[in-house]
């Protein structure tokens, strides 16, 4: 046996206490003898027993007393009475109490170690079954904290939380989301749209549970008055991956929609403005370099000229946050029509020559013959690449070679434009697509620009269905990828 259990003869005769010892030692147990029942609460004070075997009469303390006794203090121990004088009264009797069973003398071997297994394995299932209640009411227990604790961090949250089961029915809705959709009515369980009156973020949460995937979250924004708000909706699984319903977080972005509608109100207005008067000092400034109005030193004609210079700077600066500002607001749109990407790239090319021959830079225009057109708008596709390619010669400060090469890639024309310039480090090649980002370097100071190029050329590339990527290495060079969808494509 793994265990050795201890088991108590409680007899007033010695011949039954030996006895019950040469039966129950042989099968293993361990035997402790008692000669009344005062002894027996004793023993069981002082030492663990598993099974008590109790005579019904002694002198001291009787059967019916010690279980009265230990029904208090040892629930849990098991007592047989044994007895050469019993009825179905006394039996009955000691049932009451709380006795496991009831055996009468002359006792056969097998009927005693047979009892004393039953009420062994009583004991071993009472034990688990108390185990099992002590396990799930500590589950139960921590069921409730985690309810009440999530209950209270979604109700206290800030932002709007909307749950629903795989059935589409919502469950919990917390009081912020209340007030964001001005609800005052339904409250879960209620269907979905009884919250949400939008089709399109319906039938968003929809596919989460239709279409499942393990990291798919859908974002939207939604309108509800003057109200904008950012729902960030995703489907959450069972420890068997089978989806239980959607989590949909819904925070209010209408002060930062406020600013940027501010922002791009005071960008036009300032360029409107100030357009038209750089315009006339520039025109004016060009009619005093004619000579119109009398003859120049060559001093005066330096200044006005350098002055010219920093007036067309500040043209292009606010034609630039013009484009911008248009093409954020949807009001710049593009033609898609066929054109050939290469005539236009040679055409950029022999334009820029003259930069690049100050530069000491070297253009390369590399391109396979019979290339498929391109869908595309061409003074879109020119601002691309006249800032790509001015870009890689301005960044080129020692010279070298600047290579613009084209080939099919499926469905889409691919175009590098690549430089053997300074390079762009690793932390800033994620900046450079932001508005008014320029790279830092002692090398490129005498480089005058806007910050605005980059992000008006990933703006253009996107409204084309296309994207550009930028590999780059501090003092090897830079290769920007551009990929623009084809006629077939």
């Amino acid at each position: 046996m793994k265990e050795r259990y201890t088991i108590l003869v409680v007899d007033d005769e010695k011949v039954i206490r030996d006895g019950c010892s040469l039966i129950l030692k042989p099968e293993g147990y361990r035997v402790a003898t008692a000669e009344n029942g005062q002894q027996a609460l004793d023993i069981l004070s002082q030492e663990p027993v598993h099974v008590v075997l109790c005579d019904l009469k002694m002198p001291v303390m009787g059967a019916l007393e010690v279980l009265e006794k230990m029904g208090f203090q040892y629930p849990e121990i098991p007592v047989i009475i044994i007895t050469g004088h019993g009825t179905v009264d006394d039996a009955v009797e000691c049932m009451k109490k709380g006795a496991y069973d009831f055996v009468t003398k002359p006792f056969r071997l097998e009927h005693l170690t047979l009892c004393v297994r039953r009420a062994l394995e009583k004991q071993r299932l009472a034990s688990q079954a108390r185990e099992l209640e002590e396990e799930r009411a500590r589950n139960l227990y921590t069921l409730a904290l985690e309810q009440s604790r999530m209950h209270t961090i979604v109700n206290c949250m800030g932002d709007g939380v909307l749950v629903t089961n795989r059935d589409l029915e919502v469950v919990l809705v917390n009081a912020a989301l209340y007030h964001l959709l001005g609800l005052g009515g339904p409250s879960p369980p209620a269907p979905l749209d009884a919250f949400i009156q939008d089709e399109t973020m319906r039938e968003a949460i929809q596919s989460l549970v239709s279409i499942p995937e393990e990291t798919r979250t859908i974002s939207q924004e939604l309108c509800c008055g003057r109200l904008h708000l950012r729902a960030l909706s995703a489907a959450f699984h069972g420890p068997d991956h089978q989806i239980l319903g959607t989590v949909t977080v819904f925070h209010d972005v209408t002060s930062f929609k406020e600013l940027d509608e501010m922002k791009d109100d005071f960008v036009r207005m300032v360029s409107h403005e100030l357009r038209s008067p750089i315009s006339a000092i520039k025109l004016q400034q060009a009619v005093i370099l004619e000579g119109l109005a009398g003859e120049l030193t060559a001093k005066q004609r330096e200044l006005i000229s350098r002055a010219q210079l920093r007036l067309q700077g500040l043209l292009d600066l606010i034609n630039d946050l013009l484009d911008v500002a248009k093409m954020e607001a949807g009001f710049r749109h593009f033609e898609q029509v066929p054109v050939q990407l290469p005539e236009i790239l040679v055409e950029i090319v022999e334009f820029l020559e003259a930069q690049a021959n100050v530069q000491r830079v070297k253009l390369k225009l590399e391109t396979a013959p019979g290339l498929p057109a391109i869908l595309a708008d061409r003074r879109g596709i020119e601002e691309i690449f006249t800032n790509l390619i001015a870009n890689a010669i301005n960044y080129s400060p020692h010279g070298g070679d600047v290579t613009i090469s084209i080939q099919p890639q499926g469905d889409f024309l691919e175009a590098r434009v690549g430089d053997q310039g300074i390079g762009i480090e690793p932390e800033e090649l994620p900046k450079i697509f932001d508005k008014f980002y320029r790279v830092k370097s002692p090398q490129t100071r005498q480089v005058i620009g806007t910050g605005l190029g980059l992000p008006i050329v990933k703006s253009v590339v996107e409204a084309h269905r296309g994207s550009i990527e930028v590999e780059s290495q501090v003092g090897v060079g830079s290769t920007f990828r551009v990929l623009l969808p084809t006629v077939l494509g």
